[in-house]
């Protein structure tokens, strides 16, 4: 009898040794595990531009401006890049891989201008200069303008076609435009002076780069569209 309790004690014993043997070593494979991922999220990687999500204008990204928009008619050729978003770099230039997550960049192209003055108000009186009279000879006239967007733009494209073409979140802009005056021409008494808010129609590409912050480039795509840009277009009519 004595011996059979012996033998129980004994294998409860071993079992118990080898129990607290398993779990230590689980323990530390887990603790290591958390090292791991502590160290891999502390990571930096180099040079990598991560992006814009979505092209909204958020903190911590700053838009690249390339180029302004260009003032030439549409020929087919010309392919301008206007600018994109990407983030704000650390100093040393680097940026922290953080936790997997997917999103857009957007790469603004001016193809030319198909249209102009597609839209005008009803003309602004300036100014009337009669024979003789002294005047100004120059003078700045602005007014807010709302630029256009085609629909085949993708709403999430917005932000970056905007900021590529000077407009402010809302869509519009203030333009202005220095005129010069002069007097009316032989045979008239007088020269009015007027101005007209107007828009000039760009066909535009756009470039969109789904990203993702580990893998950079998954995928393009290209989109055709336009714009309308704001303007500001003056004239005058002499008066006998």
């Amino acid at each position: 009898m004595k011996k059979v309790i012996s033998c129980i004690a004994l294998t409860s014993i071993i079992l118990l040794t080898s129990f607290q043997n398993i779990f230590a070593q689980e323990l530390k494979e887990l603790n290591n595990s958390i090292k791991v991922e502590t160290s891999l999220n502390n990571q930096k990687i180099q040079g990598e531009n991560m992006g814009f999500f979505a092209g909204e204008n958020i903190e911590g990204y700053n838009f690249i401006e390339v180029s302004e928009p260009v003032d030439k008619n549409y020929d087919g050729n010309t392919n301008v890049l206007l600018g994109y978003y990407e983030p704000v770099v650390n100093p040393n230039g680097t940026q922290p891989l953080d936790n997997y997550r997917e999103y857009d960049r957007w790469y603004v192209y001016d193809q030319g201008i198909t249209k102009s003055w597609s839209y005008l108000s009803n003309p602004y009186f300036i100014i009337s200069i009669a024979r003789g009279m002294t005047y100004e000879k120059t003078k700045s006239v602005s007014a807010t303008i709302t630029g256009t967007f085609s629909k085949e733009l993708p709403d999430s494209s917005l932000p970056s076609v905007k900021k590529s073409f000077g407009l402010n979140s809302s869509g519009s802009k203030k333009v202005t435009e220095k005129i010069t005056f002069t007097g009316p021409s032989s045979g008239f008494s007088s020269r009015d002076f007027y101005y007209q808010k107007g828009r000039h129609t760009h066909k535009v590409k756009l470039v969109q780069e789904h990203r993702s912050n580990w893998d950079g480039v998954l995928w393009k795509k290209t989109y055709y569209g336009s714009v309308g840009k704001p303007a500001i277009k003056h004239y005058s009519l002499n008066r006998k």
